[in-house]
């Protein structure tokens, strides 16, 4: 059975985002309620609703102008914090996270300190002004209605955006609850018309992750251009940087807003809290998003390459039609440069036409099926039917060494670029992953753009911007590098990239 300590630390976020005040008194406290509270089988959304009202009292403790009254009101916010706590601790500990706590957890706490500020406007309506016979009035109305919906509230939801950013690249997706926007308006769209609450809470969730990237462009770029996942080195550099950051994040949420308002209320100066929401807090912020932009500008890579497949990787800039002819010549199938021209293009259209090719096939087994084809197709012609057997695996095996020798090569140099971000664009029939993974290119492409799958072909110069989105840049900080003039490159110069032409010889018509 687990100890405490052990159940402690289980219940943490992660280290890196866990403030010292929550390691050494929330976290415990939460913890021991957590305990207690799953012995009696109460579910964590009873929990954070209790917070709710806790934090509502403590609201209207802070509008008195009494000691007394204000410390209830402490002992009231920190009670609801030690609620807020339990229910994320229950959650981790007993995996018992659903739609409504998500709902309620990101509301208990707006709706503490919107209580929070009522009471303050109501404790200073009527007080004169600092230095004058004044009421404050109106006045104080503006000044706590600016620090909420301008100020605390963007600040929270940024330090909480940054905190699930650095616990997705410390922990992974499952250690985190980093959202995007479109993935959470289409689960919206998706929704039936009678689920309303479901609706309502995907909706607004999609809003509230829209605005948390409308924010932050540079972090936006730079995760596109990692397709989300960077390479261990790049992601190392990143979580050195976001590190430091932390303690805004926590700053930024609630134990440094509450420790002011405390000390405000109680030095009957409660001005001073919503007042340190523009000033010191806002500092912090723009500190906070300064910085973390920089270092996402910083690992953004300002280069990326798309690479064609046939005929570039496995072949090594030598288009697959000469490729197949310089093996029939080696093996001396009697055939006529213009017919085995005439076969090539004929099996490709039928491989383009008809599903012939499987989604598990391998390379092996579509070469096999390729060179098959084409014989078949000359003994229409009027190659002796013993050719195939005479001259198919003959061919086949030799082409699959040839192959194997060349993207062993072509290994060797994209591993030179590990922290380049790269994506295969290839007219393929459909199985181009299984191919990939029986040469070894597994995790050399962040994305693959396979034209059977998407359902665009070179020369469409539309595959290639697929491409240029998945690396998330600028069509000018991209080089295709292709073997095929037509297909390759004029598309991508056409859409202001750069590239390569990777040819050995130029092609010519056989």
């Amino acid at each position: 059975m687990a100890t405490f300590k052990e159940l402690l630390q289980l219940s943490f976020k992660s280290e890196d985002t866990e403030e010292w005040l929550d390691v050494h008194f929330t976290r415990p406290i939460g913890l021991v309620f957590a305990l207690f509270w799953n012995r009696l089988g109460i579910h964590p959304n009873v929990i954070t609703i209790l917070s709710i009202f806790l934090g509502i009292g403590a609201g209207w403790m802070f509008h008195y102008m009494d000691i007394r009254h204000n410390l209830l009101g402490v002992l009231l916010l920190m009670l609801a914090n030690f609620c807020d706590s339990t229910d994320g601790q229950m959650a981790r500990l007993t995996g018992k996270k659903t739609l409504v706590g998500r709902v309620l957890d990101g509301f208990s706490g707006d709706v503490w300190f919107a209580a929070i500020y009522i009471g303050i406007v109501v404790r200073l309506w009527h007080q004169p002004f600092p230095g004058t016979e004044l009421s404050w009035g109106v006045l104080i109305f503006l000044l706590c209605a600016a620090a909420g919906f301008l100020f605390h509230a963007p600040q929270s939801s940024l330090a909480d955006y940054y905190r699930q950013v650095h616990l997705y690249f410390l922990l992974g997706k499952k250690g985190s609850e980093l959202d995007n926007y479109r993935q959470q308006r289409a689960i919206y769209k998706q929704l039936p018309k009678g689920a309303l609450f479901s609706r309502l809470f995907y909706y607004n969730y999609a809003n509230y992750c829209k605005s948390q990237e409308s924010r932050t462009p540079c972090f936006q770029r730079f995760f596109a251009s990692w397709h989300q996942q960077p390479p261990a080195k790049v992601r190392e550099q990143f979580l050195q940087g976001s590190r430091p950051l932390m303690k805004y994040t926590n700053l930024l949420t609630f134990n440094a807003r509450a420790i002011t308002l405390y000390v405000a209320c109680l030095l009957d100066c409660p001005w001073v809290y919503p007042l340190m929401e523009i000033t010191v807090f806002q500092a912090m912020y723009v500190y906070m998003h300064r910085t973390h932009e920089g270092l996402c500008r910083s690992l953004t890579p300002h280069q990326g390459y798309i690479f064609d497949y046939g005929g570039t990787l496995d072949t090594g800039g030598i288009h697959w039609r000469e490729v197949l002819w310089q093996a029939y010549e080696r093996h001396q199938v009697p055939v006529t440069a213009q017919q085995f021209r005439e076969a090539y293009v004929f099996v490709e259209r039928q491989l383009g036409a008809q599903p012939l090719v499987k989604p598990d096939f391998t390379f092996r087994q579509t070469l096999d099926l390729k060179v098959r084809l084409q014989l078949e197709h000359l003994i229409e012609q009027g190659l002796t039917p013993s050719a195939i057997e005479q001259y198919h695996q003959t061919i086949v095996d030799d082409l699959y060494a040839l192959t194997k020798r060349e993207t062993a090569h072509s290994l060797t140099v994209l591993r030179q670029l590990p922290d380049v971000p790269k994506v295969l664009v290839s007219n393929f029939y459909g199985n181009l992953s299984v191919v990939l993974h029986e040469f070894g290119f597994d995790g050399c492409f962040q994305q693959i753009i396979e034209s059977a799958v998407v359902g665009v072909r070179k020369p469409d110069p539309q595959i290639f911007q697929l491409g240029i989105e998945a690396l998330g840049m600028s069509p000018e900080e991209v080089t295709v590098v292709g073997d095929s003039l037509e297909n390759d490159i004029l598309p991508a110069r056409q859409l202001g990239c750069r590239a390569v032409w990777l040819n050995k010889r130029i092609n010519k018509e056989i």
